[in-house]
């Protein structure tokens, strides 16, 4: 069984779109100074003796002040279509205003139609690039988003902020040696935040550098005292990464360590569970993950937690226990690749063969332990008295796999059942 890309990505940082965030504090910087704190109404004396363009662009920053969007974009609309004499810069940046009005109202092609023509007139606005990348992250479209935020630091290397945002992009594609490199030039750029250097480390192991990003976390944990905020999360991630070179005896003392140093108990529980499974200590597994589940802890992979505690539950022979943890993870949304065949045989020890099949089957399509999947199936089909698809997954048992245990026991079965038959056509 390889790796899932879950189980891979448990320590990933969390990506946050803010693009709703940005164009609010760009509208704040691009309505006029006059309109803060004025309430002038549209029938003032006042207002009737300004142009109709100079008129809608103060009714357009009265109505932003006042958080009514629509309203403001129907006042940028008309403005737009008085914009013919407008010099580009000018027309740049009214465009770019309407455009983050229109992400305040949640009409977001609008917005990346007006955010295209500000790039038109002015292809170096990082305000309208960065507005475009959130708008792209928000959409799912991460390769759009990616060439947004490198244009933007192309043009600004020194903004913080969208070099994090990149960060955690590349993470969120896998792209880890390409995070870790912007979270250490984030650490350049900020020597104090230290959090960029163990994201950097965080980064290393995913990518697969276990033992010199262990190495790294060992130095860093000789040279930092324990006084400091970031040496319980140092702990805690080191113990991670030895976890991650399956050794879970001395992955849980580092977790156990990080808890004790005050980091969040519940993540730290989270991975000894996840420790005593890998162990194959399935009683102390399934105590942990009750637990865990009882007080509602916040889980930085409930999937896993919610397999293993089904898992642990089928080895110790809790089968009615397992398959209802294991169906409360599907109705939750959690449904993770090997449910179906710890699922299936809790069912077949039920003798609910028919749902046991269904189980097996969907595991199989999974490539999850297919070799137990078709003898199991097989199995069940015996059961069923359906011998000539029993004797399918036998044969399949025979060929998916080099269990030697279960090729001999599925030999003897086809043996059986071809007696059987045998002795079938035999009667008269």
């Amino acid at each position: 069984m390889t790796e899932t890309k879950t189980e891979k990505s448990r320590w990933a940082a969390p990506l946050r779109a803010l693009a709703m965030v940005l164009a609010a504090a760009l509208l704040l910087s691009l309505i006029m100074p006059t309109a803060i704190g004025v309430r002038s109404t549209k029938d003032s004396e006042e207002a009737q003796t300004l142009s109709d363009a100079d008129r809608y662009s103060l009714f357009a920053d009265l109505a932003i002040t006042e958080e009514k969007y629509t309203e403001a974009a129907g006042y940028l609309e008309k403005l737009l279509a008085l914009s013919d004499d407008m010099e580009a810069e000018e027309l740049a940046q009214l465009c770019l205003k309407t455009a983050s009005v229109y992400v305040m109202c949640g009409d977001k092609d609008r917005a990346n139609q007006l955010l295209d023509r500000t790039l038109a007139l002015n292809e170096t606005s990082p305000e309208a690039l960065l507005l475009k990348a959130q708008l792209a992250l928000e959409e799912g479209d991460s390769q759009k988003a990616l060439e947004g935020l490198e244009s933007v630091l192309a043009l600004d290397p020194e903004d913080t902020d969208t070099r994090l945002t990149l960060a955690q992009l590349y993470e969120s594609l896998n792209d880890y040696p390409a995070a870790a490199a912007e979270y250490e030039r984030l650490y350049e750029m900020q020597s104090g935040d230290e959090s960029h250097y163990l994201n950097a480390l965080r980064c290393g192991f995913l990518s697969g550098n276990d033992e010199e990003t262990l190495a790294k976390f060992d130095r860093y944990l000789e040279q930092t005292g324990q006084d400091s905020a970031f040496y319980p999360v140092a702990q805690f991630l080191r113990a991670a990464c030895v976890m991650q070179l399956g050794r879970p005896e001395e992955a849980e003392e580092g977790f156990r360590a990080a808890m004790d140093l005050g980091y969040d108990e519940a993540a730290c529980m989270e991975q000894i569970m996840l420790c005593t499974f890998d162990r194959g200590e399935y009683q102390q597994t399934a105590e942990y993950g009750e637990l865990l589940l009882e007080t509602e802890a916040q889980l930085i992979t409930p999937e896993l937690v919610y397999q293993r505690l089904g898992a642990s539950m089928m080895m110790l022979e809790r089968y009615e226990e397992a398959v209802n943890v294991l169906d409360q993870a599907e109705s939750l949304g959690l449904a993770f690749t090997g449910n179906a065949y710890y699922r299936g045989v809790s069912l077949l020890a039920l003798h609910r063969f028919e749902e046991a099949i269904a189980d097996f089957g969907t595991s199989i399509e999974e490539d999850f332990l297919t070799q137990f999947c078709y003898y199991n199936r097989g199995v069940c089909y015996v059961q069923l008295h359906d011998y000539e698809k029993a004797a399918q997954d036998m044969e399949m048992t025979l060929t998916s796999g080099q269990d030697e245990g279960l090729m001999e026991a599925a030999r003897e079965i086809i043996l059986q059942i071809e007696e059987y038959n045998k002795s079938s056509e035999e009667k008269p």
